[in-house]
């Protein structure tokens, strides 16, 4: 009872918000509706450098699809089909593609708030993945070790207080965009971002979401940009009982900057940790075999705004003994409208 009551006031007080917004909201009669469509790809040819796996070809690992469309100055909508292999598929249906529907939102601005409804971006994800800037070759760590989906059917609230902090508020189903079901059970996430400094952003993030055993994340980043210059973050992440496993905890870092040589080159590198927690009476961590540290590197070249092409390195360094470092040397490329 005491769950539902607190998620009903959040629902609640997200609702006075959004519409105390709204009912301030000025016309502009000149305003012309307008829409884009939406296009990327993300695609590679990589070789394997180990033996334990030496593999090279060809892949088209993400196109994304779809349109955005503005209503008038403060209200919007977006669809955008991702199409790519499940991140949890076996080796078999890699070779498959399949469609989800990655964004389908409403979204409304006015002022200092923005809040969107439907198949949205968890705000956190999209943060500290515009300061690593590279998303067309690696994920940002949550998404990549499965901290939580990137995007999920849900509501939220952005709201600036003032030019040095902002706030954002979201209620999620907890699944993902590609296992959207009812269950009863939601996520709730909270983030504050202050911005000291021009450039410097200091965030941190928590959520939690029960499904007979709490799963709760926190996260603290800090990005900074220098326009045209260098742009770059390091930032901390701890799961507790990580996919509703008491007491089976993930937590680990990544430092990752990017440095503009010429006008449309730039040399970027990355460090990633990921730990698992040992558990009473045990003498190694309970993940053992998904802990390790990845280490990537390399050159990106961007002829115009719309492509990006990366030669870079990539390795995978397990903690447990008995399985083997794997090395890659990758060509990324990344295309869009």
């Amino acid at each position: 009872m005491k769950k539902k009551c607190y998620l009903f006031s959040t629902i609640l007080l997200m609702m006075l918000i959004s519409l105390h917004m709204i009912s301030q909201e000025a016309s502009d009669d000149e305003f012309k509706p307008h829409g884009s469509p939406i296009v990327k790809v993300y695609t590679n040819f990589h070789y394997g450098l180990t033996e334990a796996d030496n593999r090279a070809g060809f892949e088209i690992r993400r196109a994304y699809l779809g349109y955005d469309y503005t209503f008038t100055p403060n209200w919007e909508m977006a669809v955008k089909l991702d199409i790519g292999s499940p991140n949890d598929a076996s080796a078999f249906t890699l070779n498959r593609r399949f469609a989800y529907f990655k964004n389908a939102y409403l979204k409304y601005t006015y002022k200092k708030m923005m809040t969107q409804f439907g198949i949205i971006d968890v705000y956190q994800f999209k943060t500290q993945e515009t300061y690593w800037a590279h998303r067309y070759i690696w994920e940002s760590f949550l998404d990549r070790y499965k901290f939580g989906p990137s995007a999920d059917l849900g509501w939220n609230i952005i709201y600036k207080f003032a030019d040095f902090i902002s706030a954002d508020l979201g209620i999620y189903n907890g699944e993902g965009y590609s296992k959207i079901q009812n269950d009863n059970a939601f996520k709730l996430g909270l983030g504050v971002s202050v911005f000291p400094v021009k450039g410097l952003i200091v965030r941190m993030y928590a959520d939690a979401i029960e499904k007979g055993v709490y799963q709760s994340t926190l996260a603290g980043f800090v990005g900074y940009k220098l326009d045209n210059r260098f742009i770059g973050g390091v930032e901390y992440n701890y799961q507790f009982n990580s996919d509703y496993r008491d007491g089976e905890d993930r937590y680990g870092y990544s430092l990752y900057g990017s440095y503009y040589f010429l006008k449309k080159w730039q040399a970027f590198a990355r460090y990633d940790q990921l730990y698992s927690n040992i558990l009473a009476g045990a003498e190694s961590p309970w993940d053992l075999e998904q802990d390790g540290s990845a280490v990537i590197g390399g050159i990106e070249y961007s002829p115009i705004r719309q492509v990006k092409i990366a030669l870079n390195y990539q390795d995978w360094v397990p903690y447990a003994k008995n399985l083997d470092k794997l090395s890659y040397i990758y060509l990324n490329f990344e295309y869009k409208l």
